[in-house]
């Protein structure tokens, strides 16, 4: 398991992207980001929320120093920006696209009106948010008690399983979303070519047996 990454497979999302684009109720813009933009910074009163058509979200955060703690990986059909649900209204995160991506862009207020409607919604948004909140005490218990290559070969297989056999990632990236050096992500790749379970190549990085690589994380 990746808790970082928020997947309409493993967690129960609010809307569905057809959903969303048949109805004529709730207001949409349509937003492209090219890999690097920047969606919203921290501390910024930003009046959307989004919905995840394809592509990546990272959310982080950046300490005074200048370091970055990721908090999570937003995949196609999922949402993310909550900020309207504040009373100040302020981001507390910052989001960049890390691949070239298209989201639905809904104004707060349109929302919040759309569910004072359809109050079902908001059931469905406390249990999507309890969902989240409950993946970091996942994570804080997969980096207490998981070694990395543990974390590596489950990352590898929820993107594997995603559709992403081929990995579009380095090793330094690969590092830091599942918190350990660089050295042990090295070396947990050399382990896993050694079973056959990724590819020979070392760029880019692929998984080569998706269901022996399945196999290999539920035994671990």
């Amino acid at each position: 398991m990746t808790p970082q990454f928020i997947d309409k497979k493993r967690y129960p999302v609010v809307f569905s992207t057809d959903r969303l684009l048949a109805q004529g109720e709730l207001r949409f813009s349509r937003r492209r980001f090219e890999k690097g933009s920047c969606v919203f910074r921290e501390q910024e009163r930003h009046p959307f929320t989004y919905h995840m058509v394809s592509g990546l979200v990272r959310l982080h955060l950046t300490s005074p120093d200048g370091g970055v703690k990721t908090l999570f990986y937003h995949t196609d059909g999922t949402q993310f920006g909550f900020q309207g649900f504040k009373r100040d209204g302020l981001t507390k995160s910052t989001a960049v696209a890390v691949a070239d991506t298209e989201l639905l862009e809904i104004r707060f207020s349109d929302l919040l009106a759309y569910c004072d409607v359809h109050t079902e919604c908001y059931l469905a948004y406390l249990e999507y948010l309890f969902s989240i909140m409950s993946s970091q005490t996942d994570e804080i218990a997969s980096l207490s008690f998981e070694t990395g290559l543990h974390r590596l070969a489950g990352l590898l297989r929820s993107m594997a399983l995603g559709g992403n056999a081929e990995i579009p990632y380095s090793i330094d990236e690969l590092a830091e979303m599942v918190g350990a050096h660089r050295n042990t992500v090295s070396n947990a790749l050399a382990h896993l070519r050694g079973l056959g379970l990724v590819s020979a190549r070392t760029r880019p990085i692929a998984v080569a047996d998706v269901e022996g690589l399945s196999r290999y994380v539920d035994g671990l």
